[in-house]
């Protein structure tokens, strides 16, 4: 009797020393867990930080496109297309004031306007497929753009969707579904082996977001670099369309 009372007690003492450790490697992980949270919540904000000022970037570089092509389309295109309707008006002008008195002076002055016509015709022509060409990069940068609001509109779904779970949970806590009187120390390791399973995967996504995210400044910098040079250049190219206009004046008022 003695030694069965003895074989028991034992069991139960290795039992209890068992689930004892048990809970202190549980404690120790869920310390290193909280560690290792503190560390990658500081990452994942860092690259919250990174996702906005890239977002920023691409604004204003968007903002800055939209301003490049309206000065360049809507401004010197059409100046300089005024100039070129108005110079070819000064060549027929020239060319019709001629002096032709013969025939053969006659068929030159009038072979000499056709070819202008032709010539400005010519020009048109081809202007006309550049803004064609033009016309089908912006259809497809529009599809693009309606395949981008999509993907925005899917995130902002999943948003709502991971709140809505996230309520539904705490309502359930509220009504008692969770209760720290049902732990276990089994159940336990359990749940901090999923959590640590978590923040594997998630250390593995804040290193692959910071990368992808150091590389899209980058672009973006580029990007506000050429924008500067094509605004540069849009400015220059207006001041050679007024100088244009200036010489084309002077030959109006000189016929």
């Amino acid at each position: 009797m003695i030694e069965i009372l003895t074989l028991v007690f034992y069991k139960n003492y290795k039992l209890e020393g068992n689930v004892m450790n048990q809970v202190d490697e549980n404690k120790s992980k869920i310390a290193v867990n909280q560690e290792a949270i503190s560390n990658i919540k500081a990452a994942v904000m860092e690259n919250k930080a990174l996702v906005y000022l890239s977002r920023s970037m691409i604004e204003e570089n968007r903002q800055m496109i939209l301003s490049n092509y309206a000065a360049a389309f809507m401004g010197n295109r059409q100046l300089a297309n005024q100039n070129t309707d108005d110079i070819v008006s000064n060549t027929y002008n020239i060319l019709a004031g001629l002096d032709a008195e013969t025939d053969t002076e006659k068929n030159f002055v009038n072979a000499a306007i056709n070819g202008m016509s032709l010539k400005f015709l010519r020009h048109r022509s081809g202007l006309n497929s550049s803004v064609l060409a033009i016309s089908e990069k912006m259809a497809d940068i529009n599809s693009q753009l309606i395949e981008v609001n999509k993907s925005i509109m899917e995130a902002n779904e999943s948003i709502v969707n991971y709140n809505a779970q996230n309520i539904k949970v705490n309502s359930d806590m509220l009504k008692g579904s969770i209760s720290p009187a049902g732990a276990t120390a089994e159940k336990n390791a359990a749940m901090i082996g999923y959590n640590t399973d978590l923040l594997n995967q998630l250390s593995e996504n804040v290193e692959a977001n910071r990368a992808r995210m150091k590389d899209l400044v980058a672009s973006s910098m580029q990007n506000s670099d050429a924008l500067m040079e094509n605004k540069a250049d849009i400015s220059e190219r207006r001041a050679s369309i007024i100088k244009n206009r200036e010489d084309m004046s002077e030959n109006r008022s000189n016929i």
